[in-house]
């Protein structure tokens, strides 16, 4: 896992990072798919300085360390031996010593200042000088320094010291002259010094900061131990004296000029300075450069190093560093013999073997490439910087220098013209005269629009007038209609009484039949009796004259009857052929009658139906007009 961190989600895209970040390639900005401008970082190209975590006002960036790891050592009783960086006593002068106590209380077997091994260093670039005229060097000791040479300056990689840092000069001297096994710790105020432990094989095994240590503490609700005063608590390490001030600005240099005054040595410190007079020195004829070129990446030295914490003090820090000046001073003149010499390099030449404290470099991701001067100008003319004047413009708000430095970046393909705040305000003038130009288009067509919505709304007022009349039409059909049914339904009435008649003139018919047929049987009854009289008649001779005559009157009173029988018979025929015909139309009448009935009530659903129809036609033109009347609203504002 990278060292160097991003919490996405705060992150704002406000290019502080990239601001304060010495690594031109580290940082690279992109657009996410909500078109938010997000910055990640290149862990290769990272040289873990920490500058962009204090400069991230969002708190998006933060780093990891082997704080939990060391914990989980201890907790485990492992045999564990720490270095401890000045960093703790600067930040906290009035416990430093109440924590070690504590972690060796946990069991922490030996707990060495880092001091004593600065003294090595500078031990081992005064010999280092000595023994080769003429070589000008970079100092080692900054971690992040070293990341940034390794990475971006291969041409000077040969001009950095190979004396390890006071750290490392005390790794060796705990493994190699004290015989010190297991897991070393350093106690440190640097995220970069993880680097500088993964290359030395071993020597230092975990980088605790003084930050997360303290934090880390207070979470496990660690109460410290009441113990004397300062002067009572003991390193396991040999004396340091003057190498305690290395973590001030110019420590280095001022170790070496106390023992030799006369050497050519600057120092530069803080990344808004330092890496450029690296590069810079790059360029810098050798009879310029001083022996040693004393750096640091952080302005105020170690002691303000990304892994302290806190918030840095100038006046406090200073304080208490001048007090460890003062102590190591008086400490290393009383250690001075009678000649003058320093006893602690006597001894050290008599027992250290300088190449033990020495190291090579390999360079890391190969040769910095630089930029084509064609690559440039094309990045130009996608940022749409044309002229001169767009070209040196140099806000700062992408976070580089220069825009000459953001059309490296863009054309290095690590950010994106969107970052630029020249290239949003020319997108912004051509988006204003585009939306000007819309506003105009829409204008016009807002006048066009309201003018096709005043002719609309007259056709619908048409239309309405329309539907207004198919409604009352309808209504009014739908009205006689209920008048015509209630007259067919008179007439219905009427026709079944002609029915019922008829079936009356039938019957009394029948009955005329039946009577006619009586009158018929009589009259044979009677012709019979007439017959029967003539006989009698013609026997009685003379006598039945008389009753001869009777009965003449009698046959004729029979045939009469016969002939008003058979006229009546003849009539009766009549009358049931013309019944028959009547009772014909009659049904023939109430058929089509029914039939016609049957579409008259069709046709009075149907109107229902058309007179609904328009009811409906007109509230669906009424919810017309209100819509039309909305847009013409509309319409209204938009042309304003």
């Amino acid at each position: 896992m990278s060292l160097i961190n991003i919490h996405e989600e705060k992150c704002v895209g406000c290019n502080s990072c990239i601001r304060v970040c010495p690594s031109p390639l580290a940082n690279k900005a992109y657009m996410d798919s909500q078109g938010r401008l997000r910055i990640s970082i290149d862990d290769s190209m990272c040289i873990k300085c920490g500058s962009c975590i204090a400069a991230c006002n969002h708190k998006a960036r933060y780093y990891i360390d082997d704080t939990e790891e060391f914990f989980n050592r201890l907790d485990r009783r492992e045999n564990i031996s720490i270095i401890v960086a000045p960093a703790i006593m600067v930040a906290y002068p009035d416990s430093w010593y109440k924590i070690l106590t504590w972690l060796r209380n946990q069991g922490v077997k030996f707990i060495y200042d880092v001091s004593f091994g600065a003294d090595i260093c500078t031990w081992g670039h005064i010999r280092y000088v000595q023994q080769n005229p003429g070589k000008k060097l970079v100092s080692q000791p900054c971690a992040a320094i070293v990341n940034y040479m390794l990475r971006y300056r291969k041409d000077i990689l040969s001009s950095l010291s190979t004396i390890v840092s006071p750290m490392m000069c005390t790794a060796v001297y705990m493994r190699k002259y004290a015989g010190i096994t297991g897991t070393i710790a350093a106690i440190s105020p640097c995220v970069a010094k993880k680097d500088e432990f993964t290359r030395s094989n071993g020597m230092i095994n975990l980088n605790v900061t003084v930050d997360n240590l303290v934090r880390t503490m207070k979470e496990r609700h660690v109460v410290l131990p009441a113990t004397g005063a300062i002067e009572d608590f003991n390193f396991d390490s040999p004396t340091g004296f003057v190498g305690a001030i290395y973590p001030m600005p110019g420590g280095l240099k001022e170790n070496l000029r106390l023992h030799v005054p006369d050497l050519s040595c600057i120092n530069s410190e803080g990344t808004g300075r330092v890496y450029h007079e690296l590069d810079y020195y790059a360029s810098v004829k050798d009879s310029y450069k001083p022996v040693v070129f004393d750096v640091l990446n952080c302005e105020f030295g170690c002691n303000s190093g990304p892994g302290v914490g806190k918030e840095y003090d100038v006046f406090k820090r200073t304080s208490v560093l001048h007090d460890i000046k003062t102590r190591t001073g008086a400490a290393r003149r009383s250690g001075l013999n009678r000649k003058g010499e320093d006893t602690q390099f006597l001894e050290f030449d008599k027992k250290l073997n300088l190449e033990d404290f020495t190291t090579t470099y390999t360079p890391i991701n190969g040769d910095f490439e630089a930029v084509s001067e064609e690559k440039i100008a094309e990045a130009y003319r996608v940022l749409r910087k044309v002229s001169e004047e767009d070209r040196n413009y140099d806000c700062h708000a992408c976070g580089y220098t220069s825009c000459r430095e953001m059309a490296k970046a863009i054309a290095r393909g690590i950010n994106v013209p969107e970052n630029c705040r020249r290239y949003i305000q020319e997108n912004m003038r051509i988006e204003e005269e585009r939306v000007f130009q819309l506003n105009s288009e829409l204008e016009a067509n807002t006048k066009e629009l309201i003018a096709i919505i005043n002719d609309l709304a007259v056709s619908i007022e048409d239309v309405n007038k329309e539907v207004n009349l198919i409604s009352r039409n309808g209504r009014e059909n739908y009205d006689k209609m209920n008048e015509m049914a209630s007259f067919m339904e008179q007439l219905n009435r009427m026709n079944e009484g002609i029915n019922n008649m008829m079936k009356t003139i039938d019957v009394n018919v029948e009955n005329y039949g039946a009577m006619t047929a009586s009158v018929k049987d009589i009259a044979g009854k009677i012709n019979l009796l007439s017959l029967n009289a003539s006989i009698e008649s013609a026997r009685a001779g003379e006598a039945g004259r008389a009753f001869a005559v009777v009965a003449e009157n009698i046959r004729e009173l029979s045939d009469g009857s016969k002939e008003s029988v058979a006229t009546a018979e003849d009539n009766e025929q009549s009358i049931r052929e013309s019944i028959d015909k009547v009772n014909e139309t009659v049904s023939e009448f109430s058929e089509k009658f029914a039939i016609f009935i049957s579409l008259v009530d069709q046709a009075k659903d149907n109107s229902s139906a058309i007179s609904q129809n328009g009811v409906n036609i007109k509230g669906s033109m009424d919810k017309v007009n209100q819509i039309a009347d909305r847009l013409e609203n509309i319409a209204r504002k938009a042309g304003h």
